[in-house]
C-alpha cells in the first residue's frame, strides 16, 4: 500500500506538537524504520497511519483513499489488508497462543480448513510449537510480543503497522522476527514500524544489500528523512 501525508497536525496531551505540518509519502512495497526519542509521539504517528487515531489537521491517504471516510464495510475490507502491532493491542490472556492466532484469521476473514495447518506451520518456524497450546498468560513478555507479531503477519497483510514490536524479544528469536519481517516485505508488504534497539541496526546490516531499509525520525512535530546509515 502507498502512504502519504498531507499537513498533518497533532498535539500530545500537555500540547506539545506530535506532529507539525508534516508531509511524507511511503512507496507501495517499502520498509521505512521510524526513530524517535519521544516514545509516545512514535505511537501516536504509528496510530495515525493505522487509522487508529484521527490527526488534528491535514490528510492522510492510503492508496490514494482516506481511510477515516469509510463506511463501515469499507472500512471492514480495509482492516482485512492490514497488520497492527501495537502495546495496547494485548492477546486475550485466557485463551491459548494457538487461539489467539485462529482469532485474528477469523477477524479479517481468512479462515478455512487449512487455517489450524497454517498456524501450525507458522509457530514451527517460530519455534513455539510446543507452546500452541498454552495460555498467553503462561508466556513470558517476549514470548508474547512474538506471539502477537505472528498474530499481525499470518494473513499477510497489504500494510503493517508495528510500534516497537521487537520490545522484550531477545536472542535467537530477534533475529527470527527480523527474517519474518523481511520475508514479509519481499512478499510486497508495506512495512512502517519504530525500532528502539541496537540490536536492529545490527540484524540490518547483516542483511547486506538484500533489504532496503527507509530511515525516518520523528523529533519536535517534524518528520526528517535520514539519508545516511543510522549507527
Amino acid at each position: 500500500m502507498l502512504i502519504q501525508g498531507f499537513h498533518l497536525f497533532q498535539m500530545d496531551e500537555t500540547g506539545l506538537p506530535v506532529l507539525d505540518d508534516v508531509q511524507f509519502s511511503f512507496p507501495e512495497g517499502s520498509y521505512t524504520v521510524l526513530l524517535s526519542e519521544n516514545v509516545l509521539a512514535a505511537t501516536d504517528f504509528l496510530k495515525i497511519l493505522a487509522a487508529e487515531k484521527r490527526p488534528a489537521a491535514g490528510t492522510l491517504r492510503i492508496d490514494h483513499q482516506d481511510p477515516f471516510s469509510f463506511k463501515a464495510k469499507e472500512r471492514l475490507h480495509w482492516l482485512s489488508e492490514v497488520g497492527t502491532i501495537f502495546s495496547d493491542f494485548q492477546l486475550f490472556s485466557d485463551r491459548t497462543v494457538e487461539e489467539n492466532i485462529l482469532f485474528t484469521l477469523r477477524a479479517k476473514g481468512f479462515w478455512d480448513e487449512d487455517s489450524l495447518s497454517a498456524v501450525d506451520i507458522l509457530l514451527s518456524k517460530a519455534g513455539l510449537s510446543n507452546m500452541a497450546k498454552m495460555r498467553a498468560e503462561e508466556l513470558t513478555d517476549g514470548e508474547r510480543q512474538l506471539v502477537m507479531a505472528l498474530r499481525a503477519m499470518i494473513f499477510r497483510p497489504r500494510l503493517l503497522i508495528a510500534d516497537d514490536p521487537f520490545q522484550n524479544v531477545e536472542g535467537d528469536a530477534f533475529g527470527l522476527l527480523f527474517k519474518f519481517l523481511w520475508e514479509l516485505n519481499k512478499t510486497g508488504t508495506t512495512i512502517v514500524l519504530s525500532a528502539r534497539q541496537t540490536a536492529f541496526l545490527e540484524e540490518v546490516k547483516k542483511s547486506g544489500e538484500g533489504l532496503a531499509v527507509r530511515w525516518i525520525q520523528l523529533d519536535g512535530g517534524k518528520l526528517y528523512p535520514l539519508e545516511e546509515e543510522v549507527s
